[in-house]
């Protein structure tokens, strides 16, 4: 497990640096990571099988802390998931 924390930590230390120099597009579902190395965040959930839909994006803080779609803020308070 160790190893896994060391090897997190290192990828995004290298897709802060990259950062400054290209766009990085991630995708995870791991919404504390998101909330870590990202500027903007967009959230599209696969809802009864279908492919996930955009229905809200915006800078990262704004997205965890007064999300408008209230499915966002289901996610990101993990109530769903």
């Amino acid at each position: 497990m160790r190893l896994l924390f060391s090897s997190s930590r290192r990828i995004e230390e290298t897709i802060r640096d990259l950062a400054d120099e290209v766009t990085v597009v991630i995708v995870t579902h791991n919404t504390q990571q998101a909330a870590r190395v990202s500027g903007q965040c967009a959230f599209f959930p696969a809802e009864q099988g279908t492919p996930g839909q955009i229905v809200e994006h915006g800078p990262t803080p704004a997205m965890f802390s007064t999300p408008s779609d209230p499915r966002t803020a289901d996610y990101a308070e993990g109530r769903f998931g």
